[in-house]
């Protein structure tokens, strides 16, 4: 990605890098990283209502994504299909000016099947095998951020056919972030029950990434003599993957009332990431006053090639499952953000991304989550619900100014839902709202500009279909 962007005149003429725009308002590497390596809680309605909590318990296809061992809990072949909406609600905040951002979109947040065999079985040890193909997405990146304030900043400070004159009054910063696309896995599971109390499992994940993203930041400058300078610098970024990542575990039931899980996932091999970038610089209505016009400067693309493994994680669960009436399960996660890694694809690239990673290993943490949801079932009824906390990957007491672009803050989620088995189909419903905190820091090589807030509160409601045979 360019790290740098000039102004250049439409005589040729290249400007001093002292009066070149911000050059960090895109997401970075460092941030990519940290943003692809995040998950949030999708799949099944049953899965979204327990708030993603079903390590130890098992029997939904979403819970390969926590457990593979939970699909040996299956007694008959399942099918499924999941459709949710994302609802995007945020406010943000730049030198006290406070701006508030809402926008939807629909989505299919999981489709899968599972298979269970007991005559394939030829062993009196196991007694059945169960097999998954479940496509799930895991992330949604989704954003409508908009930003307006004045923190004295005048990096567009003047124009291209007029540089011996200076706008160095800010009047206003009017900053645009719009983000899209997602990541999502195809899981490849197997599992079985041996004897009673035992339950092993193993996926095979396919993940896929898409994402892009456009900003624009629109700076109002003044010369102190009545001219306004209207400029704005225009970056868009899109990042394209694939990889690949295993995950294991077992569940076992001491007693049956009581059930443990222990499972472990892989880092995520992104081994393909390709990166398209392109930028302008737009001065908006040039300035009237003094007969000078519109331009628009277009940066030469570029495309980059490089690789991304994402932290392993450890989930430790245990669930109390009252009889036919329903179960309370809590699941803890230990997530290893501080062995992220990028690896460049040519010699161009080696020294920069060798910096990111010693940028991950100064600022970034393990982090510890902890899941709880709990299910009660009444006839053909279920009521859900379920609550989480995720630990910023950040370490605390750092210097923003140390920190790039973004800054994931701790992310708080609670979830309600409920399911109506009628014949051999059951339909399932959930609500999950999630609170976070982040930053923004889009005069990134400017120290005395303040970094900027987005105080997350978004919700999600999935609906599933599900057809047992």
């Amino acid at each position: 990605m360019k790290k740098l962007i000039y102004i250049i005149s439409l005589f040729g003429l290249v400007s001093q890098a002292q009066d070149a725009p911000p050059n960090f308002q895109v997401y970075n590497y460092t941030d990519m990283g940290i943003l692809f390596s995040s998950e949030d809680v999708s799949g099944t309605a049953r899965f979204a209502g327990l708030n993603g909590s079903m390590g130890a318990v098992g029997g939904d296809l979403s819970s390969i994504n926590i457990n593979p061992a939970g699909i040996a809990i299956y007694n008959n072949n399942e099918v499924n299909l999941t459709l949710g909406s994302y609802n995007y609600n945020n406010s943000t905040d730049y030198y006290n000016s406070s701006m508030n951002n809402k926008s939807t979109t629909f989505n299919t947040d999981q489709v899968g099947a599972v298979f269970v065999f007991r005559d394939a079985i030829t062993t009196n040890d196991w007694s059945k095998v169960s097999f998954a193909v479940n496509y799930q997405k895991m992330n949604n990146f989704h954003s409508r951020d908009l930003f307006s304030g004045n923190g004295g900043q005048s990096s567009f400070n003047y124009h291209p056919d007029d540089e011996n004159y200076e706008y160095n009054d800010a009047q206003n910063q009017v900053f645009y972030n719009y983000t899209d696309g997602k990541t999502s896995k195809i899981n490849l599971a197997l599992a079985g029950q041996y004897g009673h109390n035992f339950y092993a499992g193993f996926s095979l994940n396919l993940h896929n990434l898409n994402f892009s993203q456009s900003t624009r930041l629109n700076e109002f400058n003044n010369d102190n003599s009545g001219n306004t300078l209207n400029a704005s610098s225009v970056q868009n970024n899109s990042q394209t993957a694939d990889g690949i990542s295993i995950n294991l575990g077992f569940i076992y039931k001491p007693i049956n009332e009581v059930r443990l899980g222990l499972s472990y996932e892989s880092p995520n091999w992104y081994y393909n990431v390709t990166e398209d970038f392109n930028s302008k610089i737009i001065i908006d209505g040039g300035v009237p006053s003094k007969n000078l016009d519109r331009i628009t400067i277009i940066e030469d693309p570029s495309y980059a090639e490089y690789k991304l493994r994402t932290p392993s994680k450890i989930t430790a669960s245990g669930a109390i499952v009252i009889g036919k009436s329903g179960f309370i399960n809590i699941d803890y996660m230990y997530k290893t953000y501080n062995s992220l890694n990028l690896k460049g694809s040519s010699q161009n690239n080696i020294i920069e991304f060798q910096n990111n990673n010693q940028y991950f290993t100064d600022v970034l943490h393990n982090t510890q989550n902890i899941n709880l949801g709990g299910e009660f079932r009444l006839q053909n009824v279920s009521l859900r619900g379920g609550f989480g906390y995720e630990q910023s990957p950040f370490k605390s007491k750092l210097d923003p100014r140390n920190i790039d672009v973004l800054k994931l803050g701790n992310r708080y989620s609670a979830s309600l839902g409920a399911g109506i088995r009628f014949g051999a189909s059951r339909l399932d419903i959930a609500y999950r709202r999630t609170q976070q905190e982040t930053a923004y820091d889009f005069y990134d090589p400017y120290q005395n500009v303040n970094t900027s807030t987005i105080n997350n509160n978004n919700s999600r409601i999935v609906a599933t279909y599900t057809y047992s045979f």
